[in-house]
């Protein structure tokens, strides 16, 4: 079934948890849903209905810890209704699963309300299949179904709980509506109709004690019969009349003897007893429906630790703990609340995309520069300044006199490093790029005598300017070598060369690449290709991740996919992260991200090849973070802000880059099969650069890709065989004969 947007598995969800009084089941709680749903784009959302037993301590330490955990605290206990409510009109992704502290429901079920909400369901609930409840609280749970659906005729779900997933746009709209009763089970039936339910696993309370008592289900209960059904005030009024008419005969029976006093003492004592009960719901529908009129503001926030709507606080944003740089996605924004720090991103290529996306969900307005008006990324950005980033003079002229400037970023590409390390300088702006480490960065030459330095396993290589004297030294390496400029990326301009004639050839062509004009020649390395991405915080490798590339058949050198884990030789991946901090170390290189390309040998070395004092593209940063936890791009911008880097790395799951791109140019024709590939359960994301009617050119370089897929699966097997089934469904048809197919 096609969908008008996209599911959870990839869109991500918001995992909403209300706490009242929970502080032994918050950690664990947290454990469960990260193990079971971190493969999903995940944020975990508390709501601390204003405990009193540490529980809001426990959920501050997660937040620390990891940044996908946001929270919100009350100023008292309002209620489960107003918990859930906050969750959800505080959502930050385009899905919401409610879920409760006390673990009764496993996380792992989740994985089945997510299937059938990609079937095309607004909202999935689910239905116990073996409660684990006292006898008294599952016989008032199958009363109340039973008088709500059955009796009174109202629209309920069958055996529905707040264990459900539904989509934030629908969440949020129930909640906006400030009904008289927001009962979330029979408000979703009035305004859609794709809604299900399916069976999940229930289990007993481990800790704690439950909040859900006999005057809560009560109280809900009279809430949801006189607030969506008029059969029970119909009955009520009925009631009355007949009451009324009763009390009329029984009177005049008195008057003429035919009743005696005591029998017209218990009669008025009954019917007195049935006028307050009609009287009660009489009330109680009016408090509950208030003649049409909205519920009044539902709870108030004490604390949050990223930016609420105001007329939620009792305090000032500040009072409350909530400081601009932690707004995130999907967060209403008032006119009084300051304005978001802006990010300086250098280069707009479509290798950067990710960046833009990941900048303005963490409340950052992004200022994209680039000499291409055209370029993928401009149109994501809040703000372009149309300067080449090699002009870091042009570019703080552009922007001279700003104060909201809190860091400048290079994503996916060195060319703009030097204008990183000269505009950080200019900005003073926390840890400005070393020009060692730029150096090392676009200038492969320094790259390679900066590995022969630290005794790194090197292979032989010469360079400079082209010409007879680079010809003869070049003339003296094993061939077949790689002719590469120094200072390109992307891997263009990279030119093998298999004999000593073709020298000349070789530098004409991969010169074209070179701005310095200077060149590079290495022996070529025959082994696995791999990519390394790393963070470095005080001078410490905190984390780096390895992924197994995949490059087409030669003549040309560009990445067809990334795998990861990467299965590394045990002995390699110990030594790894000692050869990353020795270079750091060198380089005096002390917070930022790294980047780096690796071969290992069929000799069984480890050779680095190039390395960026970025971060990476091309959807590295979503699939480790799919597969480990830890948000690379998050991370990358907290250490160029100078603000605190918190990671959360965990097993990684199989995850896969997969590139997509042509072996032939031309227009594109149409494009198959998109929708087909977004509901694949195991595609995370879907990024596509290329459209009906422009041209593409064949894959020889980085940036002539049409765009990128994600996948990921409980195995290496199975994330293989979902790219091969992307590549089968997912085609460009161009306006030659035959057709553009993903490079395997």
């Amino acid at each position: 079934m096609s969908r008008s947007i996209p599911g959870p598995a990839q869109s991500g969800l918001t995992v909403v948890v209300p706490c009242f009084n929970e502080v032994d089941n918050v950690e664990p709680s947290y454990q469960e849903i990260v193990s079971a749903l971190g493969n999903h784009p995940l944020e975990l959302l508390y709501v601390d209905d204003g405990s009193t037993d540490g529980t809001l301590d426990v959920i501050r330490a997660l937040a620390h810890t990891d940044p996908r955990v946001r929270y919100v605290s009350f100023t008292r206990n309002f209620g489960f209704e107003a918990a859930f409510s906050a969750g959800y009109r505080y959502a930050g992704k385009p899905w919401i699963l409610h879920i409760d502290a006390d673990q009764q429901f496993p996380a792992s079920e989740a994985g089945k309300l997510i299937a059938a909400a990609e079937e095309g369901n607004d909202a999935v609930f689910g239905v116990r299949t073996n409660r684990q409840d006292p006898l008294v609280r599952r016989w008032g749970t199958a009363a109340f179904h039973f008088l709500g659906r059955r009796v009174l005729r109202i629209e309920i779900p069958p055996g529905a709980t707040a264990f459900r997933l539904v989509r934030t746009e629908l969440a949020r709209k129930i909640v906006d509506l400030r009904l008289g009763t927001p009962y979330f089970l029979a408000t979703v039936p009035k305004l859609t109709s794709r809604y299900t339910t399916v069976p999940v696993a229930h289990r007993a309370r481990e800790r704690g004690e439950s909040k859900v008592g006999f005057g809560f289900l009560s109280s809900h209960a009279i809430e949801l019969f006189v607030g969506f059904t008029r059969r029970l005030t119909t009955a009520a009024s009925v009631t009355a009349l007949s009451t009324a008419g009763i009390s009329l005969l029984a009177g005049i029976a008195t008057a003429f003897g035919l009743l005696g006093l005591p029998v017209t003492s218990a009669l008025t004592f009954a019917l007195f007893s049935v006028v307050l009960t009609v009287l009660a719901l009489t009330v109680r529908y009016l408090v509950v429906v208030g003649a049409g009129q909205p519920r009044p503001r539902q709870f108030y926030i004490r604390e949050a630790n990223f930016p609420v709507d105001e007329d939620d606080l009792l305090y000032t944003p500040a009072e409350a703990g909530i400081h601009p740089g932690e707004r995130q996605a999907g967060v209403k924004k008032t006119e009084d609340t300051a304005a978001p720090r802006s990010l300086v991103i250098l280069g707009g290529a479509d290798g950067s995309v990710s960046t833009y996306h990941r900048a303005r969900e963490l409340g950052f307005r992004t200022i994209c520069v680039d000499v291409r008006a055209a370029a993928p990324a401009v149109a994501l950005a809040d703000e372009f300044v149309q300067v080449s980033v090699r002009a870091p003079e042009q570019i703080a002229a552009a922007l001279e006199g700003r104060d909201d400037i809190a860091g400048v970023l290079c994503p996916a590409s060195d060319v703009g490093l030097p204008t990183l390390a000269w505009l950080t300088r200019h900005w003073n702006l926390p840890d400005p790029l070393p020009e060692a480490a730029v150096a090392a960065s676009v200038d492969k030459s320094v790259f390679r005598a900066l590995c022969d330095r630290l005794r790194l396993p090197t292979y032989r290589s010469v360079g400079g300017k082209p010409g007879p004297d680079l010809v003869l030294a070049a003339q003296q390496l094993r061939f077949p070598t790689l002719v590469k400029p120094v200072d390109s990326s992307g891997s263009r301009g990279v030119v093998s060369c298999a004999s000593p004639g073709g020298l000349t050839t070789a530098f004409t062509e991969s010169l074209a690449f070179s701005p310095s004009g200077r060149l590079v020649v290495e022996e070529h390395l025959d082994g696995s290709h791999y990519t390394i991405e790393a963070l470095v915080v005080d001078g410490r490798i905190v984390f780096h991740a390895v992924t197994r590339r995949t490059l087409p058949p030669p003549p040309f050198f560009v990445t067809a996919s990334h795998l990861l884990p990467a299965g590394l030789p045990p002995v390699v991946d110990r030594a790894l992260p000692l050869m990353l901090g020795a270079l750091c170390a060198e380089l005096g290189y002390r917070t930022g991200p790294l980047t780096l390309d690796a071969v290992l040998g069929r000799d069984g070395k480890f050779y680095l090849i190039e390395m960026g004092a970025r971060m990476g593209g091309n959807g590295l940063a979503e699939a480790i973070e799919l597969s480990t936890g830890v948000d690379l791009i998050a991370a990358g911008i907290a250490a160029a802000t100078g603000d605190e880097v918190v990671l959360s790395p965990r097993s990684p799951r199989p995850t896969l880059v997969h590139i997509l791109a042509s072996d032939r140019g031309g227009r594109i024709l149409r494009i198959e099969g998109t929708e087909e590939v977004r509901a694949m359960p195991t595609v995370s994301s879907l990024e596509l650069f290329a459209e009906q009617d422009s041209f593409v050119k064949p894959y020889e370089q980085a940036g002539y890709k049409m765009g990128y897929a994600v996948l990921s699966a409980p195995t290496v097997p199975e994330v293989l065989a979902a790219e091969d089934e992307l590549r089968g469904t997912l085609k460009f048809l161009l306006d030659e004969q035959g057709m553009a197919v993903p490079l395997p």
